[in-house]
This record gives C-alpha cells, structure tokens and sequence, in this order.
C-alpha cells in the first residue's frame, strides 16, 4: 500500500497535470506540492511502520488514513467553496474509500507472533 501512496505523491510533482485537476485546484495552485508530499511522507512511514511490531505499528496506519483524509477535505472545499466542479465530489469520496481501507484493516486481528503487546506492559 506504501508503494501506491508514493506513486501518487510523486504522480503531482512528475506527470502533467490533467484540465480537471488544474481546475479544480486552481485556488490551491502555491500549496499543491505540500499537499502532495503528504502522499510521499504517509507511503514512507507506512513502509517503516510495516517493520515494527503491534502496537508500534499504528503509525503507519494512522498516516494511510491522515493523507486521504486531508485529499477528500481538499475536494469538498474546492467542491463547495472554490471551483463549483461536481467531479470534485465524486474525488472526495473515491479518496475517503481509499482512506477507509487501511482503517478496516488496521482493525483486523494479525498474527500472534508478532504481537509484543504482552511484553510491552
């Protein structure tokens, strides 16, 4: 899942923006690369994160779900306030699907071998 968070983040810095995409973050255009890197910076310590063992490993889901979660917030503000588009909605909620998916699975249950709660006590 890191690997797909740091494509995205890097797909803003190196591949042309699409007409939606510039309309839509038309208002956002000086900031677009900070909210970008956010992308870059959840895929990497999801990757470091994956390492760890349970409990210390929460970070990493908490990053997976933080930069969606900053995206869809970005689309319902260029969807009501900035750009009008309708799509930026139809955005906002694939990116709150996208978000959701590390939170389902951060619920699960995982092995018990590399569960260290019991030592951590």
């Amino acid at each position: 899942m890191s690997a797909v968070y740091l494509v995205v983040g890097s797909s803003f810095f190196f591949a042309p923006a699409s007409a939606s995409r510039e309309e839509t973050f038309r208002w956002l255009t000086p900031a677009l690369p900070w909210f970008a890197a956010l992308w870059i910076i959840a895929g990497v310590v999801a990757l470091v994160s994956a390492f760890l063992p349970r409990p210390k490993d929460a970070v990493g889901f908490i990053a997976l779900v933080f930069a969606p979660g900053i995206w869809v917030g970005l689309f319902v503000a260029a969807g009501f306030f900035a750009s009008g588009n309708p799509l930026a909605f139809v955005s906002a909620i694939v990116y709150g699907a996208f978000g959701a998916v590390p939170l389902i699975v951060s619920g699960m249950e995982g092995p018990r071998d590399r569960d260290h709660r019991e030592v951590i006590r």
